[in-house]
C-alpha cells in the first residue's frame, strides 16, 4: 500500500505557544590546522548564523564584519547569530564521525565504510560490496559491506575513525540572550557559546567531524505562559 506524503496532517502548520519561534539550523566541519584560522570550514546554514569560531592551531583568523577569532580553548565552539532575540528556548547539537584517513580499496564483510573515490568502478562493482539497490554511487555515500572482496576500478573507501568524534554531548554556556549585541548593523546579532564534552570533560571534536546545530529562539517580546 502507498501512502500519499504531504504537509502533514495539520497542513504544514504546528502549534506553539512562542509568538515568534525561530529554529536556525546549522553544519560545519571542525578542522582545527586549517589556515582560515576559524576553527572550522564549510559553514552552512539556513541564512542566520553570522560567525562560527572554534579553536585553531593556525593563526586566528577573521570571519564575517571583520571579528578575528578569539581563539577558544578545544572544544568549544562560540557562534554568532545574524539577529538578535528575547530568548533563547534550547538546541540540539549532533556529529557525523569523520573517517580514518586510510583510503581502502577492498571491503571487510558486515563493515560500515563511506566512499572516499570513485575511480571507474561500475554501479555493478559497488553493489557487489554492498551498496544499497537504487543508491548513485558517490563521495560521502555510507554503506555497510555485505562482503569481503576489492571493489575494483581504484574506487576507495574509508571506515570511520575509531573513536568517532569523541564527543557524547554539547551544552550551552551561560545565559545566551544576555549576549545580544547594541546594533545589529555594526555588530552583528546574538553571540552563543556552547562547550563539547566526552563523558563530563571539556574536549575538542576530532579534525573532519561534521557538527550539526540545531537552535531555537524566541524572537517576539510578547510573553505566554510565564516566559
Amino acid at each position: 500500500m502507498s501512502v500519499a506524503r504531504g504537509n502533514g496532517q495539520n497542513g504544514g502548520h504546528f502549534y506553539s505557544n512562542i509568538t515568534q519561534p525561530v529554529n536556525i539550523y546549522c553544519n560545519f566541519v571542525v578542522d582545527s590546522t586549517n589556515g582560515n584560522g576559524l576553527g572550522v570550514r564549510s559553514i552552512k546554514s539556513n541564512g542566520y548564523v553570522r560567525n562560527v569560531f572554534m579553536h585553531t592551531t593556525a593563526t586566528p583568523g577573521a570571519g564575517t564584519d571583520g571579528y578575528v577569532n578569539p581563539n577558544p580553548a578545544a572544544g568549544v565552539i562560540l557562534l554568532q547569530m545574524n539577529n538578535n532575540y528575547n530568548y533563547y528556548l534550547g538546541g540540539t547539537a549532533g556529529f557525523v564521525s569523520p573517517v580514518s584517513g586510510t583510503p581502502l580499496t577492498a571491503t571487510v564483510n558486515h563493515t560500515s565504510y563511506v566512499i572516499v573515490s570513485l575511480g571507474t568502478a561500475t554501479l555493478a562493482q559497488w553493489q557487489a560490496v554492498g551498496l544499497p539497490q537504487g543508491v548513485t554511487p558517490a563521495v560521502g555515500v555510507s554503506f555497510v559491506a555485505t562482503a569481503s572482496a576489492t571493489i575494483g576500478g581504484s574506487a576507495a573507501v574509508e571506515a570511520s575513525a575509531t573513536a568517532g568524534s569523541g564527543i557524547t554531548n554539547v551544552e550551552v554556556f551561560g545565559d545566551a540572550h544576555l549576549s545580544n549585541t547594541s546594533s545589529i548593523a555594526q555588530y552583528g546579532g546574538m553571540w552563543v557559546l556552547s562547550k563539547c564534552f566526552a563523558s563530563g570533560v571539556q574536549t575538542a571534536p576530532a579534525d573532519g567531524s561534521v557538527c550539526g546545530m540545531l537552535l531555537s529562539f524566541d524572537a517576539s517580546s510578547v510573553t505566554i505562559d510565564g516566559l
